[in-house]
């Protein structure tokens, strides 16, 4: 897979990655309801590009913030993918949906967890190692 796709692929993880580690599917994707709500900055049960591009521009690679062209073009790729309808805007089932896909392609033993050695592969695989 190219690193462009990883990186659309992988978009929802960003957000509960540090949770991944240690929580099944239906845990993680709890966890990442929680994360859509708060990132849900207007209420409407969607996530335009603005909310998602101001999620990703907060979030640090280390000490590192991502560039805003970065994170503009993270968004769009993002958004290409998840935005099933093409309505400009990704309710939670359609971002829930990626996150499901996400969470099975790297849960490669098919345990039901993303483990320390899984969540590594999904790391190279957005970082292009």
């Amino acid at each position: 897979m190219s690193r462009p796709s990883s990186l659309i692929f992988l978009a929802p993880l960003f957000v509960v990655a540090p949770a991944l580690a240690q929580e099944t599917q239906a845990t993680a994707a709890a966890r990442f309801s929680r994360e859509f709500a708060a990132t849900d900055l207007n209420k409407d049960g969607a996530w335009t590009k603005p909310e998602i591009a101001a999620r990703l521009g907060r979030m640090r690679a280390g000490t590192k913030k991502p560039d805003p062209i970065n994170v503009k073009r993270l968004t769009d790729l993002w958004f290409g993918r998840a935005d099933l309808n093409k309505n400009g805007k990704v309710t939670e089932a359609e971002a829930q949906g990626l996150l499901a896909a996400v969470f099975q392609r790297y849960d490669a033993n098919k345990d039901g967890r993303i483990g320390g050695g899984e969540r590594a592969a999904a790391k190279s695989g957005v970082q292009g190692r």
